[in-house]
This record gives C-alpha cells, structure tokens and sequence, in this order.
C-alpha cells in the first residue's frame, strides 16, 4: 500500500514537470512561429487583410518605396496614437512580406534633425506639442520608379476603419498611373462651375464624389452638345440629364448597344438644385430629370411625376424651435440598410448602409424575357408613392406622415439591367436626324447599364461630413453613398479588387432593434392620432348642426352641448392616456433591451468562464475521487 502511495506521489512529480515542460516549449514555438499572430473577431474582418488587397499587392510589377515617419520619442505619453501606429506598421509590413516589389522604412523624425525637415519638405503634417517648438509627426511618402509620390500627412484616428483601403489605394495608384477614360455628362455641377446663384458664392466647388472619381479615371466633361462620343471613352457618366437634343440621345443609346457601361442617375426630384436655383428669379423650375424616351425601349422606366416614400426606413427630423420641438419620420428621406441592398451583386453586397432624398421608383417593364432586371436597392414593403406637387414647392413632414398610406410593395431605387437591348431610334429617326444609317446599331443581346432614381445621394451634404484638421478638410463618410458611386462604375471596368476593399471601411452603424421599436410605436401614435381626428371632426360637425340651427334658441341647447362637450373632453383625455401608454411602453421597452445588452456584454463571459471552470473541476474531482476509491 505504502509503494503504491509513494508510487502515485512520484508520478504526480513527473506529470507536473512533464506538463511544465510542455508549457514552457509551446509559449517558445508559438513565440517563434506565430508571433504578432491574432484572431479577429471583427464582424467585417477588419484587422485581417483582405483578400482584394492581397489581389492587388501580389499583381504588383513596379517598386513601391514607403516611407512611415512616426515620433517614436514623444508619443510616449499618447498611448492611444501608439496602438493606433502599431497597427499602421503591422499593416504595412504585411504588404511587404506578400509582395518583394514594396520597401518599407520606418524614420523617427526627431525634433530640430534633417529628418524633421525632410518630413516638413514633403508636407508631413507636424502637431505642435509645447511651446518649445517639439511637433509630432505621424505620416506617410509612397512613391514608384519614376519618383510619382502620394502623401498621407497624418494618420486620423477617426479614418481608422478606413486604413486598409487608404493605403491599398495609393499603392493601387501609383502602380497603375494611366486611368481609364470616363465621358461626363451632368446636369447638375458635379465637377464645379460658375454658381447661378449671385447670392451665393459665384464658383462653386467640384462634388466629392468628382475628386475620388479623378483620383482613379480621366474624367472627360461632354456636358455641352457634342456630335459623337471621343472612341477612347471608356463608360459614361450621365448625371440628371435634362433637355438633351436628341443627337445626343442617339449617341447614348449607340453607346450602350456598343456593349460599353452606362452609369445613370436620374431624379424626379432634385433637393439639390432647388437648394441651388437663383433665388431671384421669379419661376423656379421644377428640378427633374427623366430619359425614359431611351429606358422604356430597354425594358424598364422611372415612374414619372412620383417620388417614393417609405414609413420604415423614413430618415428622423426635427421640427419646431426649442419649446416645440417634434421628432418625426420624414418619409422621403430614405435610410436603407443591409436588409434593402442586393447581396448578389457586387456593387452592393458588402454595403451596409445608403441614404437616399426623394428618389424615384423603377419599374420594370417586362418587354424581352432576354433582359435581367436586377434589384440593387430597394425600399421595405410599408412604402407608397407621393405626387411631386405635394413637395415641389414646401414639403411638409408632418402632412405626409399623417397622409401616409401604405401600398404593401417595396419600390426600386437602383437597379443594374442587361440583356438584349434594342435601339430607341428607328429607320424614320436616322432620317430625321440626317444620320448615316450604315453604322446604325439596331440591337445588342449583350447590354449592361445601371441605373439609380435619385441624384441627391450623389451630393456631399448627404453622406459625408467634413472636419478641420490641422488647416485641412477630414472627410467622414456617414454612409455608404460613395462606396455605392465607385464600385457601380468600378464594376463596368472590372475593379473587383477595390470594389471588395472599399466594402470593409463601414462607418454608419445604427442600433436597428432600438430604431425598429421607435419606428412601431410611432406606427401606433400614428393610429391613434388618427382616431382622435376622426372623432374631432364627428364632434365638430354635431355641435356645428346644434349651434346653427334658427329653430332652436340658444338657452335650449345648453344643457345639450354641455353634455356633448364633456363628452368630447372625456374622449381625448382618453386617447392621450392611451398615447401616453403606447410611449411608456416604448420607454420601457428599450429599457429592458438595453439592460438585456448590458447583461450579455459584460456579464455574459464572465459567467461562461465561471461555468466551464466549475464543470471542468466537478468532473476533476470526480475523477479523482473515483481514482482514490479503487487505490
């Protein structure tokens, strides 16, 4: 018994020493093998490099040299901006061990060194960090074999989310310096112009949009008349058309039948220009833009004089001055998630969010089994459509919330169509038209456009804010307008590899279930407001036939209209009991959802821990207890 004991002792010893050897040999081959090795559990993967990314990196045939100058010696007591460096580095470094053809260096500009003016030379932004006159750099010099250079002045925190398609972004632009040609045509001054509005600036500057456009296509403006499409145009561009002759309908509709990619936006009605319409004259214009003379053919049309509204995805706005504010759904003003936006497609399935003022409905038409109509952006099925004449002049939110009446069917707001497209124009035109019929194309079974019913997403004000930094403008993207432009043309050019990287840089994150339970309760306020005016109004047309009698005297009636006024009296006092309870319930509603979230997110592990740790140790001393018993 005695060596059985000693014997069991001994192995305990060994076991322990073998573990501990184990231990210690694991933590060395992991430190070896997989150091700066993490897991991301990110939902859009976003310290993980993505594949696009690697596409681009390893596809690369010219040197790129990248200088990272960042102030080892004074960001000790920014903690925050070290992480943030790290992961710039790490990030870095990943590109260079994919690709031999990218060359990194990691300079320490110290303060009052050549380092220090070498940053300064190539407009490394510097922040000042005392009166001594010590700044802080943190930034970036790409540049190719031919000394073509891009320079990132500062790394924003705030453009975090953003980092990967930052940098990929400027490699991708220095490795393919020749840009596609893109042929423009805008009705509105998406690459600036003079302002026709003399109370305003006189000039006004290019759309956002227009600079990243340029910054990976040559844009070629074709706005005014032209008598033919240049042959090196690539795709076109044609931003809420209005009045095109129809020469240049012709040249458009020969284009796409050339099999080439059409990007449109056209608006029933655009915010934009009636924000930008010269307040001086006396007639302003209706601002929309239609070419349905050219869709209809191709299978599909812009349903003319509406705009779409949406109860569900309605963007919140308020009304009234500081005592009498009003929080309400302004139902034109469309915030679509993921839910509204294609997964099939590439142009939208990695989008999260896009905001949409006043758009139109597409419809399909149905006229060839050869054409495919695809759905990119669609609203929910709690939509109608609303006649332009009711916001042409003033739109009123409140009066169309309480108008709303649902037609239960969701509207298409963007769509990608291909297929068998036929020319707009026949024999008769040509000849009209004195246009040589030889090269006439007369169908194309190969056509692919795409096509989206509002042009005010295209508008800075509507997705992007913009923030001064160091003298310098930091846009924030708050959707994903941008990302919804860019990989729709990207994707008539084949850039599958950007498309798929601009898709992780997501920025707008709303709390849907929260929102979905204000946006139900206000369904039911809905309801019950209502109600309250209907009764108002039965009230109203009772004591408007008592009191206009010439039968009956005033004295008579009294008591009549006393009893039917408290009746009256008690009838709101119970409505607005009932919406008071509808708001209470909302209240507590979110009540219990967040104290439900807060228990998951920080109590949650650690209870899971608490119960692995405990069925592991029940089963432990189970086992040992078992092991003792047979000893």
């Amino acid at each position: 018994m005695i060596f059985i004991k000693t014997f069991f002792k001994n192995s305990i010893i060994i076991n322990f020493i073998i573990a501990l050897i184990v231990f210690i040999s694991v933590n060395i081959i992991i430190t070896k093998v997989i150091i700066n090795k993490k897991i991301d559990l990110t939902e859009d993967k976003l310290f993980t490099l993505s594949t696009n990314t690697k596409s681009v990196i390893e596809e690369l045939n010219e040197q790129i040299k990248i200088q990272l100058f960042f102030s080892e010696s004074l960001s000790r007591d920014i903690p925050q901006i070290r992480d943030y460096e790290k992961r710039v580095r790490e990030l870095l470094l990943s590109y260079t061990k994919i690709s031999n053809n990218i060359k990194l260096e990691i300079l320490d500009p110290k303060p009052f060194t050549d380092l220090e003016d070498l940053a300064t030379t190539y407009g490394i932004q510097g922040l000042q960090l005392n009166q001594e006159g010590e700044k802080f750099y943190f930034g970036a010099v790409l540049s190719n074999s031919v000394d073509d250079m891009l320079v990132i002045p500062f790394f924003e925190i705030s453009r975090e989310r953003f980092l990967e398609y930052d940098l990929t972004k400027s490699i991708y632009n220095l490795a393919y310096p020749a840009k596609p040609v893109i042929g423009l045509i805008s009705g509105l001054p998406f690459s600036g112009g003079i302002s026709s509005d003399t109370n305003n600036q006189p000039y006004q500057d290019s759309f956002y949009l227009y600079q990243n456009l340029s910054e990976f296509y040559e844009v070629v403006n074709l706005t005014q008349n032209f008598l033919e499409i240049p042959k090196n145009i690539e795709q076109l561009l044609i931003i809420h058309p209005k009045e095109l002759s129809e020469k240049v309908l012709y040249q458009i509709d020969q284009f796409v039948l050339q099999g080439k990619g059409v990007t449109f936006f056209v608006d029933p009605f655009s915010e934009f220009e009636i924000v930008n319409q010269n307040s001086n004259q006396g007639n302003i214009n209706i601002p929309k833009s239609n070419l349905n003379i050219l869709f209809k053919e191709w299978g599909f049309e812009i349903e003319s004089g509406m705009v779409v509204g949406d109860i569900i995805n309605g963007r919140k706005v308020s009304l009234g001055g500081v005592n009498n504010e009003k929080i309400l759904t302004y139902i034109l003003w469309l915030a679509l998630q993921r839910e509204h936006l294609s997964k099939e497609d590439i142009i939208t399935e990695n989008l999260d969010y896009v905001f949409f003022k006043s758009a139109g409905s597409i419809k399909n038409l149905n006229i060839d089994e050869k054409n495919e109509f695809i759905p990119l952006v669609e609203t929910s099925t709690n939509s109608m459509l609303v006649e332009r004449f009711k916001i042409q002049f003033r739109a009123d939110p409140e009066r169309l919330l309480k108008e709303f009446n649902s037609d239960n069917k969701s509207f298409v707001l963007g769509a990608r169509i291909k297929g068998s497209f036929k020319s707009a124009f026949s024999s008769q035109d040509l000849k009209r038209l004195g246009v040589d019929n030889s090269n006439h194309i007369i169908s194309n079974e190969n056509s692919n456009i795409i096509v989206f019913s509002d042009t005010d997403l295209l508008s800075d004000a509507t997705w992007i804010t913009k923030q001064d930094m160091f003298g310098s403008s930091n846009i924030i993207p708050t959707a994903d307008n941008g990302r919804l432009v860019m990989n729709s043309i990207e994707s008539m050019s084949g850039g599958k590899n950007l498309i798929g990287l601009r898709s992780r840089g997501v920025y707008n994150r709303p709390f849907l279930v929260v929102e979905n339970l204000q946006k139900n309760a206000e369904l039911l306020l809905k309801e019950k407001e209502d109600a309250l005016k209907k009764e108002l109004e039965d009230t109203e047309k009772k004591l408007n036939e008592l009191t206009n009698s010439d039968d009956i005297n005033q004295p008579s009636l009294t008591e009549e209209q006393t009893q039917t006024i408290n009746n009256f009296n008690k009838k709101i006092i119970k409505i607005r009991k009932e919406l008071r309870e509808v708001q209470r319930e909302l209240g507590e509603d979110i009540k219990q959802l967040e104290a439900f979230l807060k228990l998951i997110n920080i109590w949650l592990m650690p209870i899971l821990v608490i119960i692995i740790f405990l069925i592991f140790k029940y089963f432990t001393i189970k086992k040992n207890k078992k092991y003792f018993y047979k000893i």
